[in-house]
């Protein structure tokens, strides 16, 4: 045999063996970076063990990949215990997998791993007003700020005027999106340039969160660094957050920024010995980046039973107004150009801001079988917002946030998680959020809680370029969420989406409307949805949109106003928004069917539809008779309702929420199916 050929056969085992054994690492809170990391505790001489750092392990793969590439799956386990991030963890094309051999970020088996971006304070001493304070010189530095705080796991808040409720906006001021008039007394001078107060505005759908730059004791005026959207008067009033003459309520908490003092009023039964308080020092826990315009992607990188916690997001000296969906704040964990990655049985908690972001070119990821809670924004954002630019009262479309199609993110699963706390800041956020973004599925997943909407895709004002398309959110329970802006709706769609499927979801108990399809929304079919107890209504269309077909749901015993409802922007034309409403079940007790007075037009097709007033009353659509009704349509040759009937449906149990049908139904005769609910929600055991 040549000696190079017996130089193969002796060495090339040995590579793979010495792969074999490189195959699964540990990290460990007890772990040392200089040690190998393939024990899973340290050995009895304390020689060897697992690393300290994921960015350690992090490079040791890259070390592997370049000797020789991947042979086999490389699992990195996480054993239990705290992991304070002093960086995130970047990850870029070259730490890759492949589909044969992903790298997994896991927890070790029965064990509860957590990735904090927070910093434990200590050092407490006593202070008046059975204040607590602490001493945090980077504070006063000027090298750190936070803006929340976690008490044992809580988040606590800061002070603020009124300490209930809102002061009302006496009036506008010019310029009126950056500026209004207030009440006697409601401001104080001294606030006037104290960057560390923000004035929450609260709006319809949003809210402003704005610093105040000058007041005007005389005038009555407080104008501010940043405008909002639509003009300061347009909203519910408002409220002054973190104002150091408020503090004094238990679990209140205050950063004095010139002094580098934090003051803590304990809760009942805290002491401060007895307690961990953690503030945020890093913005992303995790960053994904990928160069999806130069082909370049992270792909193949699993991430499986970790928990996420403790980020922050700065606010910027121009203050936040976000037409809607408050998308300019960070997410904790954060891609771009990611492929085939996996978010698996992960855990979200304690943010000032979103948990996931999959973004520009993010393509075929899955995040499935995680918890959401206690986040200050949004749960997960897939793709980009259109650019938008405000003219007059409302904001219009200027392009596409993208140029090339591969930077379109597309075909990611959201599929069996558990949303159910969210918006606590930033009070507009929706659980689940998809623009400029197609091939899309949000399954099975319990959405609950304080977010504002519930699942919001499309994200696109007016008929423009738009690649949100064929998206379908299915057999998801959107129930009881709301805030203190309420809830605008619980599925929620905007701007032109041909494709998208809206089915089988189990929609409840909100104070918005069930599913909305908003302005210019087109191409949307809704079937197979039981809604009922919404505050607002069942269904929503705005005038401006058109072409969807709304078919095969059950509205039930929805808002006193109105069971659904068509309004909003004015048709384009007298001809525009032709839509269809077939085979639908829609039933209420003492309440208008439709909250309008009046349509602009009557371009819609509606029949097939069985409507019952349980109260014994007769149906009135807009206040017209059932047979004045029927004489409203197309022309001539089509009139609404033409084969729908006023009938009891029979539902199984109504008063209990069971709207099964009995088999002697009126609505199985018009070619109604009976709705499968069976299997909506989270279907992987928690």
């Amino acid at each position: 045999m040549k000696k190079s050929l017996l130089l193969f056969v002796l060495v090339v085992p040995l590579l793979e063996a010495a792969v074999a054994e490189a195959a699964t690492y540990y990290v460990a809170t007890n772990g040392k970076d200089a040690w190998s990391g393939k024990l899973a505790e340290p050995n009895a001489a304390g020689t060897d063990g697992p690393w300290a750092t994921l960015v350690r392990a992090r490079d040791a793969i890259r070390g592997l990949k370049a000797a020789g590439g991947l042979r086999e799956p490389v699992t990195l386990f996480l054993r239990a215990g705290q992991y304070r991030l002093t960086e995130p963890l970047v990850l870029t094309p070259e730490d890759s997998g492949t589909a044969a051999c992903p790298v997994t970020y896991a927890a070790q088996p029965g064990e509860q791993p957590v990735l904090s971006g927070g910093r434990v304070i200590q050092g407490w001493q006593p202070a008046e007003g059975g204040l607590w304070r602490a001493e945090l010189p980077e504070v006063k530095a000027g090298k750190r700020d936070f803006r929340t705080l976690w008490v044992n796991g809580q988040g606590r808040l800061r002070p603020r005027l009124p300490k209930e409720g809102a002061y009302a906006i006496a009036g506008g001021a010019t310029p009126d999106a950056s500026a209004f008039r207030f009440r006697p007394g409601d401001f104080r001078p001294e606030w006037a340039g104290r960057d560390e107060i923000e004035v929450v505005v609260l709006q319809y759908w949003t809210e402003a969160r704005l610093h105040i730059g000058k007041i005007d004791p005389a005038a009555q005026v407080v104008s501010f660094t940043g405008g909002s959207w639509r003009p300061l008067t347009w909203s519910m009033g408002y409220y002054v957050d973190n104002v150091r003459e408020a503090l004094g309520e238990p679990g209140q908490w205050y950063l004095d920024r010139k002094a580098g003092s934090l003051f803590y009023k304990p809760a009942p039964g805290e002491t401060m010995d007895r307690v961990e308080v953690v503030a945020p020092a890093l913005e992303h826990l995790v960053r994904l980046e990928g160069k999806p315009e130069a082909g370049a992607l992270v792909e193949h990188v699993h991430f499986q039973g970790l928990h996420f916690a403790h980020a922050e997001w700065k606010l910027p000296a121009a203050g936040l107004a976000c037409p809607q969906g408050e998308l300019p704040v960070a997410a904790m964990f954060t891609a771009e150009g990611a492929a085939h990655c996996d978010i698996q049985e992960c855990a979200f908690a304690h943010a000032d801001s979103w948990a996931i972001e999959l973004g520009r070119g993010c393509r075929e990821n899955n995040v499935v079988g995680s918890t959401f809670d206690d986040l200050g924004a949004g749960g997960i954002k897939i793709g980009e917002a259109s650019r938008m630019v405000v003219k007059g009262s409302g904001p219009t479309t200027k392009g596409l946030g993208f140029k090339r199609p591969e930077e379109e993110a597309r075909g990611n699963i959201i599929s069996d998680n558990v949303l159910r706390d969210g918006a606590n800041s930033y009070y507009g956020g929706p659980a689940v959020w998809i623009g400029q973004s197609g091939g899309n599925t949000v399954s099975h997943n319990e959405v609950t809680g304080t977010w504002y909407f519930g699942i919001s895709v499309g994200w696109n004002w007016g008929y423009g370029p738009n690649w949100t398309r064929d998206n379908i959110i299915e057999r998801n329970h959107v129930h009881h969420i709301g805030n203190r802006l309420g809830s605008h709706s619980s599925i929620y769609t905007l701007g032109i989406q041909p494709g998208s499927v809206i089915r089988n979801n189990l929609v409840h108990h909100s104070p918005g409307y069930g599913v909305a399809l908003d302005q210019a929304s087109t191409g949307v079919l809704v079937e197979n949805n039981v809604v009922h107890h919404q505050q607002a209504g069942g269904l929503h269309f705005n005038m401006q949109c058109l072409g969807n077909i709304v078919q095969n749901n059950v509205f039930a015993l929805n808002g006193s106003a109105g069971q659904w409802t068509r309004y909003g922007d004015p048709p384009l034309t007298e001809d525009t928004n032709c839509n269809v409403l077939m085979q639908n079940i829609i039933y209420f007790r003492d309440a208008r069917l439709l909250n309008e007075k009046k349509w602009q037009n009557y371009r819609m097709v509606i029949d097939d539809n069985v409507y019952y007033d349980a109260s014994g009353k007769p149906v009135r659509p807009l206040g017209f008779s059932w047979d004045e009704w029927r004489t409203k349509g197309l022309g001539s040759d089509y009139h609404l309702d033409g084969s729908s009937v006023v009938a009891d449906p029979l539902f199984v149990d109504p008063e209990h929420d069971d709207f099964r049908l009995k088999p002697e139904s009126p609505a199985l005769r018009l070619g109604f199916r009976p709705i499968d609910l069976s299997d909506v929600g989270p279907q992987r055991k928690k």
